[in-house]
């Protein structure tokens, strides 16, 4: 597993020390707390610009690898 370059923000996150959640996606009850987490998290909107710029897998910023490709799609499209 790669792991993500340090940003200031994630000293904040609400996921620290629980990166176990937010790596296994292919489990839809953890996928779910993972997202609860993320959905209480002060830092969610930092974390996923930051994912959709540089993270392919896992949760980040409430979605996962999947979501935020579709995302990354749509976003294109209206462009």
């Amino acid at each position: 597993m790669r792991i993500a370059k340090q940003q200031p923000w994630m000293a904040r996150a609400a996921c620290t020390g629980k990166s176990e959640l937010f790596h296994n996606e292919k489990s839809r009850i953890i996928s779910r707390r993972a997202k609860e987490i993320c959905a209480s998290c002060a830092v969610q909107k930092d974390c996923l610009d930051y994912a959709l710029e540089n993270e392919h897998i896992g949760i980040w910023g409430g979605l996962t690898g999947n979501e935020r490709r579709r995302l990354r799609r749509r976003s294109r499209q209206t462009r």
